[in-house]
């Protein structure tokens, strides 16, 4: 027991120091990251899957300082198209070209964070959901705390297939390779169980942003929204295949959801109407100019992704290549907006050096998390709670593959890393491992998400440096409610209704 509180120690600490006490994460996190280093070095050099040397933690700090660069990387140039669309106008042209779909600052808010995040999510992946709908929401006058925590958890259903499907065809492999099941039903089970959280995620937005009076003459799209991209995610992923599980029914939400309102005529109150300030400088664009850079962006993620080499992609990591082509989006996209290119250089130096401290806090918490990977503390935390579970295993595997998401930041990361022990004690307990690994899939993704570097990422994009408490505070609130329930229906699943599906 003292292990297991020793082992998730940085874990309180930079809650603690985040959530409760409100202090940035510029300064929590480099205090957490030394205070891991004397904790390996004193109680877990020999408790990892190798001794820890000073060359393995100089090592993880490498690691994590290269890695926090490549995120940062992706936040910048997500920055710089905000900067370019709102200093030269063009994002009210935008607002006044969304409202020729619908004037409803609801309807608005639920196709971008949930539908056109869950594109952008199977596009790409790797943090560009983010990075592309925050500042989106931002500009179109959404409160930017809430922008980044409704964006974060538009993405909580579909990080667990990720870019092309990789966080559950990769995630997993171990259970693959031992033939106890395929990707295709690996897909489809945790497709059931995102299904619920699809049907509550517009209510959860809603509710997050506006409150009660949210509802207020808004019963049909709700209805709409809660159950149309549920269906085709259970469509998409039975009948197609997990690589098309978020691209496919990102995609297919849009078009139903603009189909639905072309039909289905609704009354906005005036409180939801979109404000549209055209000045002179947004009348000189055209719908099109003023779209150019997400038109680029919703272009280029797919078929770079669909069409390069894998090992290409990956070959300097596989967020390196988002952030290049975003970065090539952002310059183009300003060159159709016809910014001059030492404006648009003024733009990049700008936004970098306000963004500067993004890297130091999300380096220091990559190597938190890869320090409490390698010294073993993930998995003695994880393996604690699952010795103690029983026939509540189903459960505790939602919630184990939660915390490997928040602690790693990586979906994919945590199915790889408890895949084998949720093989051993399904075998063990005689249950189907389908379900379960469903559970910890579904967990994986939502851990991912309220993952201090990936709320600190999001926090930069809508301009909230130094305020990622806030965002976590409210992110906290939306997973607690929805682990348990994954929790819950983890159960349901393995024990009642797919106790032998696909054995």
């Amino acid at each position: 027991m003292f292990k297991f509180v020793l082992a998730i120690s940085p874990i309180l600490v930079v809650l603690i120091g985040m959530v409760v006490f409100n202090i940035s994460g510029k300064y929590v996190a480099p205090f957490v990251a030394a205070y891991t280093v004397v904790l390996c070095v004193v109680c877990f050099k020999t408790t990892g899957a190798v001794p820890l040397t000073g060359a393995i933690i100089l090592k993880n700090w490498l690691s994590g300082a290269i890695e926090g660069f490549k995120i940062f990387c992706l936040i910048w140039p997500a920055f710089v198209i905000l900067k370019t669309m709102t200093s030269t106008g063009a994002i009210e042209k935008v607002k006044e070209t969304l409202s020729g779909v619908t004037d409803d600052k609801r309807i608005q808010l639920i196709m971008i964070a949930s539908m056109f995040v869950t594109f952008l999510e199977g596009a790409a992946g790797a943090g560009s959901p983010a990075a592309v709908a925050g500042p989106f929401l931002v500009a179109l006058g959404i409160n930017p705390v809430i922008a980044a925590t409704v964006t974060l958890f538009g993405d909580a259903t579909a990080a667990s297939f990720g870019g092309a499907g990789l966080t559950t065809i990769r995630g997993s492999g171990a259970l693959i390779e031992a033939g106890l099941i395929t990707a295709k039903q690996s897909g489809i089970m945790v497709g059931r169980v995102h299904f619920w959280g699809l049907l509550v995620m517009p209510t959860i937005i809603i509710f997050t942003t506006y409150g009660k009076k949210g509802f207020k003459k808004f019963m049909p799209y709700w209805i709409f929204s809660s159950l149309s991209t549920p269906i085709i995610l259970l469509l998409v992923t039975t009948f197609i295949g997990p690589e098309f599980g978020s691209l496919g029914t990102g995609a297919l939400a849009l078009i139903a959801s603009i189909i639905f309102l072309k039909i289905v005529k609704m009354e906005t109150p005036e409180e939801f109407k979109q404000t549209i300030l055209l000045n002179a400088d947004s009348n000189k664009y055209t719908k099109l100019q003023s779209f150019g850079s997400y038109i680029l962006l919703s272009l280029a993620l797919p078929i770079v992704r669909f069409t390069v080499p894998w090992w290409i992609l990956t070959y300097y990591g596989y967020i390196v290549w988002v952030a290049v082509v975003i970065f090539l989006c952002s310059f183009f996209g300003a060159m159709i907006l016809k910014v001059p290119i030492k404006e648009y250089l003024i733009n990049v130096k700008t936004c970098g050096i306000s963004l500067s401290p993004v890297f130091i806090t999300i380096g220091a918490l990559l190597v938190i998390s890869n320090l409490m990977n390698t010294s073993g503390m993930i998995r003695i935390m994880a393996e604690d709670i699952a010795a103690i579970s029983g026939n509540l295993y189903p459960a505790m595997a939602s919630f184990i593959g939660a915390l490997g998401g928040f602690i790693t930041g990586t979906g994919v990361g945590s199915n790889i890393m408890f895949a084998p022990m949720h093989i051993i004690a399904a075998k063990q307990l005689g249950l189907n491992v389908i379900p379960v690994f469903a559970g910890q899939n579904a967990g994986a993704s939502l851990g991912n998400l309220i993952c201090p570097n990936n709320v600190i990422a999001a926090a930069a994009t809508v301009g909230l440096i130094g305020r990622e408490g806030d965002i976590l505070k409210k992110a906290l609130k939306i997973f607690f409610i929805i682990v348990i329930m994954y929790m819950s229906i983890t159960m349901l699943y393995t024990h009642i209704f797919f106790k032998t599906w696909g054995v």
